[in-house]
């Protein structure tokens, strides 16, 4: 095994991240935390109690590198925890990562020139959601994100009503300039168990601070049935009601003061929905009619529930039908690039698809749209770089969690391994007998099975 990596004395970036009983993704998480091209980090990682295998990944991960620095939550809440992690912080920046999540290797690098060539405090880049049954989506699709841009404060807000479609811009994990946060003495609000990240960033926004966006999505959102921000409680949406009415009492511009009545009535029609919903589930309608007809638009979200609700039992259905004779999962191999024939390169294409992988080609020009390089990638067991310039793009694969390989003689720091046409065989032992359709779930055999080979 390689020695542990050592820290470094001066960070320039703290990456955040809590975690409670989270080991299913965890591990694929800091994997891609450490993968990091910028080094001048440390990742502090607060669980909050875990009673499964949480606390043994991360300590695992700290015992190979010192920049994985563990700290015990204290059990007060998601905003509680928040705001310890950011205490816990030595570098001048810091950036958000749920535990369940994935980033590009430049991710941190990325996000660190934009605020710098900005002159911005805070900055975030557009995201990939994906999960075990979602095709890779761009979160924020559209003209308007194809470009690099400022976020306002009146376009933000308006992105927190949930009462119609558009980007929600608070599932964006921003870099924060901590001492821009703490001269203003913003820090999360611990009432609030959803939001939470929304909410910090708009205040920092009233107080005057800067927001830059990258349309690049080197964040990768996993979406999956234990992800709270998707499950709406009426404890929860009763805090972010009590946060927005404090916000109000307060004196402010006139466009803010409608765009922060319009969140508050879209968040008080999603509470009016919760709670109908339930009397709907306790058999009591006559009392659920009365709530919404105070909330008319509270229907609408009614028929969105009936709906979502419908299309779950749907793909229950489907599932228990297709697990009756589960076909095993084919592991995948991406060829990047146009290799030259007879190569390394080639040759090892050729034994992966031998040893029963489905060989995906990606051309230089399909690996110029991150986006089809997540959906023809995710989960792949085995990433072959013809052109070793197109590593950065290749990473869009999701969870990255395969070896990249290249020809003897290549140079680039995402590369775990070089061969040459006397070595290529050696390849098969990274090749699982099956893949998994979630992505990120190979890291944790990856340091092993690298570390273990020889070009």
């Amino acid at each position: 095994m390689p020695a542990p990596v050592a820290g470094p004395p001066d960070p320039l970036v703290s990456l955040l991240m809590v975690a409670r009983n989270a080991a299913a993704h965890i591990d694929a998480a800091l994997a891609s935390c450490r993968r990091q091209s910028l080094a001048a980090i440390e990742i502090v990682v607060v669980d909050d109690g875990s009673t499964d295998a949480t606390a043994a990944i991360i300590a695992r991960h700290a015992a190979e590198d010192a920049r994985v620095i563990p700290v015990r939550g204290h059990g007060k809440g998601l905003a509680a925890v928040r705001n310890l992690s950011i205490a816990a912080a030595a570098a001048p920046w810091a950036a958000i990562i749920d535990s369940d999540d994935i980033l590009h290797p430049r991710h941190v690098e990325a996000l660190l020139g934009l605020a710098r060539s900005r002159g911005a405090d805070m900055a975030a880049a557009n995201m990939i959601a994906f999960g075990q049954d979602l095709a890779p989506a761009l979160f924020a699709a559209g003209p308007q994100w194809a470009r690099e841009r400022m976020i306002g404060h009146i376009e933000y807000l308006e992105s927190g009503r949930l009462d119609r479609p558009g980007v929600q811009l608070g599932y964006l994990k921003p870099l924060l300039r901590l001492e821009a946060l703490r001269r203003q003495g913003i820090a999360y609000d611990l009432r609030l168990r959803i939001g939470e990240d929304w909410d910090m960033v708009e205040r920092a926004l009233a107080a005057g601070l800067t927001y830059a966006f990258a349309p690049e999505p080197t964040y990768y959102y996993r979406r999956h049935p234990g992800s709270v921000s998707f499950r709406w409680q009426p404890g929860d949406l009763a805090a972010l009601i009590a946060a927005e009415r404090d916000r109000l009492a307060k004196p402010q511009q006139r466009g803010l003061a409608a765009a922060r009545r319009a969140r508050l009535a879209s968040l008080e029609d999603a509470l009016a929905h919760c709670e109908a919903v339930g009397l709907l589930k306790a058999r009591a309608p006559l009392r659920a009619l009365a709530i919404l007809a105070r909330r008319p638009r509270a229907l609408g979200l009614l028929g969105a529930s009936v709906r979502e609700g419908l299309a779950r039992r749907v793909g229950k259905w489907r599932a228990r039908g297709a697990a009756l004779d589960p076909a095993p999962p084919v592991p995948l191999a991406l060829l990047c690039g146009d290799p030259e024939p007879g190569s390394p390169i080639v040759i090892a294409a050729a034994l992966a698809e031998a040893s029963g992988c489905v060989v995906v080609r990606l051309s230089p020009a399909d690996l110029a749209d991150p986006l089809a390089v997540a959906r023809s990638g995710q989960g792949a067991a085995l990433v072959l770089l013809a052109d070793t310039a197109l590593a950065d793009r290749a990473a869009h694969a999701i969870g990255d969690g395969a070896p990249f390989v290249a020809a003897a003689g290549a140079r680039h720091p995402l590369i775990d391994l070089v061969i040459d046409q006397h070595s290529c065989g050696a390849l098969l032992e990274l090749i699982p007998k099956s893949a998994d359709a979630d992505a990120g779930l190979l890291w944790r055999e990856r340091a092993r099975r690298v570390a273990g080979l020889a070009a």
